[in-house]
């Protein structure tokens, strides 16, 4: 891996870890529905304007039932689920949470198109088991109930992530990579919009707001999908994967950064469980079971 590759996986690493703030910030203002459909929408029209300057053509009519699916999968439900967390717990507890999005692809690839599991990987599972208990205990025990359903809608939106994952492998890993990110974010924002009934606005709408709103759209999904399927194609899905491990290390400084928030010691042991066992999932060397 090169000195620019690595900049640019420490890049996304950032962005991504930085969109919890986003989201702790536009949430409480326009809801987490209109929040997250907006971010998609942004993010899609940023990308129509790049692929159009590019000569770039999306086949909408042969994709479109793959685009729909993993758009709720994989974009509508976690990013509002997300954002619904957003409004009750810290952004360091989110980023972690969905650290474990990897370790949810191995299940789930074990259940559904059979991949073999090795003991390292089973290993893996339980120690981020174990790390997810103890972060979820920590947030429970002066918590409400919001707060348990914030945690809940956080590993619910991680094993999305994993699920979609194992989706996208299995069925649409002829699509190129650019063509699902448009095809699949742009139907994923046009879906979440009927319901924004269910989060009405319930703050004051600034210029400020609206334009990190449009910010936080084209550089926490455009551009860092950009880069990141960038890095998958010229390092390789596994190395760009350790995006995973770094997100929670930015997401925790910017907590720090912004509202002066400091880890506990029992949320970085569940962080340091939690990065031990995506280590061990992420590794397939090992003798395998079925």
């Amino acid at each position: 891996m090169s000195l620019k590759q690595f900049s640019l996986l420490l890049l996304i690493s950032a962005i991504w870890g930085g969109s919890f703030i986003f989201m702790k910030e536009l949430s409480p203002v326009f809801g987490p529905i209109l929040t997250s459909s907006f971010r998609l929408i942004s993010a899609s029209l940023f990308l129509f304007v790049v692929y159009y300057f590019q000569g770039y053509k999306i086949n909408w009519k042969k994709n479109y039932k793959l685009f729909l699916i993993l758009g709720i999968g994989n974009s509508a439900v976690p990013f509002t689920l997300y954002a619904y967390a957003a409004l009750y717990i810290s952004p360091s507890i989110s980023v972690i949470l969905n650290s474990t999005a990897p370790m949810f692809g191995a299940i789930f690839g074990y259940l559904i198109v059979k991949e073999s599991l090795s003991y390292k990987q089973i290993s893996g599972l339980v120690l981020g088991t174990l790390g997810v208990g103890i972060i979820s205990s920590v947030t429970f025990l002066d918590g409400s109930t919001e707060m348990y359903l914030s945690v809940i809608a956080c590993i619910v939106a991680a094993a999305l992530y994993g699920f979609s994952g194992v989706i996208t492998k299995r069925y649409a890993s002829h699509i190129e990579a650019k063509e699902l990110t448009l095809g699949s974010i742009f139907f994923a924002g046009i879906l979440l919009l009927p319901f924004m009934v269910f989060s009405p606005i319930t703050g004051s709408i600034t210029l400020g707001l609206i334009i990190t709103l449009i910010i936080f759209g084209i550089l926490c999904t455009a551009v860092a999908y950009l880069i990141y399927y960038k890095l998958i194609q010229e390092i390789g899905a596994v190395k760009a994967l350790s995006v995973t491990y770094l997100m929670p290390v930015f997401g925790i400084f910017w907590s720090y950064l912004f509202y002066s928030e400091i880890i506990g010691m029992s949320i970085l042991l569940g962080l340091l469980f939690i990065s031990l066992g995506i280590y061990l999932v992420s590794n397939r060397k090992q003798k395998k079971i079925t």
